[in-house]
């Protein structure tokens, strides 16, 4: 327990730590906009003062620590790189193309089992929608805005408890793209007008995917890869074990099947309770015949039990639950399993 006085308030912090918090939220609030300290602080132990802070710090990017005129003690051949730099990383533009609106934003980036938002700056132009990482540099999303066929905006609860909203657009080419705006309101309002100037008035009425209207609040936690997996269902009664179409989620937390015959979770392991992991090749069925399958191990109430799973990209599937259920502290597991 640590002591201190801050503005003649007494305050008291206790560390804590939680597995579902990340710096996202910090790096992003201090690359776009910055952090400005100003404080004196007293530490002390049993109300004797030992320590003084006296602290003005300015913590932000570079960029942005050029753009306000704060690093303008710096040597000029540094800053003259360090523009150059920045302007280098600046997203590149078709000849005519001008942007109309730039903010902070997020694409929800799609790749094999991963699914995860990827941040960087949103850009409205007169032609495109894009979403830019300067660092490293890449183009995390675009697409001509005459291939928008409609957009909605739905709210969803991120993983840290908070509501925000969430741009979904149906593009031409079937694709459905997410995207998170800093201000949700100014973007929904430029997209309606240039659209509209397109005659393409958005309709508002995409409906978000059956699966997450099926999953809803059910995994509350941070999704760390999910994906379309058989899962052989134990048998009952006179019946044997079945293999099922669903979905396979690794949380933080958890592995969780989801039926999509029953709409409901089907399987969940939390991960303190897998022993192992490896792929081994099986019998499906006559049809099916023998192919590689995924087997967890866990424990469950005293007896040590097998789920077997079957599906494309198993390899990704096996590193990427070991990974999380060592990084979550598995004591039990066996790495050679």
């Amino acid at each position: 327990m640590t002591i201190a006085w801050f503005d003649n308030f007494l305050i008291f912090m206790e560390a804590t730590r939680t597995r579902h918090a990340t710096i996202d939220d910090l790096l992003e609030r201090l690359l776009e906009k910055g952090i400005i300290l100003n404080l004196d602080l007293v530490i002390g132990v049993a109300g004797i003062p030992l320590i003084g802070v006296n602290l003005r710090a300015a913590i932000a990017a570079i960029e942005t620590l050029i753009e306000y005129g704060i690093m303008e003690a710096w040597d000029e051949d540094i800053r003259k790189y360090a523009a150059t730099e920045i302007q280098r990383k600046k997203i590149a533009l078709a000849p005519g193309e001008s942007v109309t609106l730039e903010m902070f934003g997020s694409y929800w980036y799609s790749n094999g089992i991963y699914r995860a938002w990827q941040s960087g700056r949103l850009f409205l132009t007169d032609r495109r929608l894009i979403v830019y990482r300067p660092e490293p540099a890449e183009v995390l999303f675009q697409t001509p805005l005459d291939a928008i066929q409609d957009f909605t905006v739905t709210q969803e609860t991120h993983f840290t408890g908070t509501e925000r909203d969430i741009f979904r657009f149906s593009l031409n080419n079937g694709n459905v793209a997410a995207i998170y705006a800093e201000d949700t309101e100014i973007l929904e309002n430029a997209l309606e007008t240039r659209l509209t100037g397109l005659g393409n008035t958005p309709k508002g009425d995409l409906a978000p995917f059956q699966r997450e209207r099926a999953i809803g609040g059910l995994i509350p936690e941070k999704i760390i890869a999910d994906g379309v997996l058989w899962y052989q269902t134990p048998g009952a009664g006179i019946h044997g074990p079945t293999w099922r179409p669903g979905w396979l989620y690794l949380t933080v937390d958890r592995l969780i099947w989801w039926s999509e015959f029953d709409r409901q979770i089907g399987l969940e392991i939390p991960l303190g309770k897998i022993q192992g992991i490896h792929m081994e090749d099986r019998d499906l069925s006559g049809v099916l015949n023998t192919r590689q399958v995924l087997a967890v191990a866990f424990k469950h109430q005293s007896e040590r039990e097998e789920a077997y799973f079957s599906g494309d990209e198993l390899p990704q599937w096996q590193r990427a639950i070991k990974a999380q259920v060592l990084d979550y502290g598995g004591g039990g597991f066996d790495v050679g399993y």
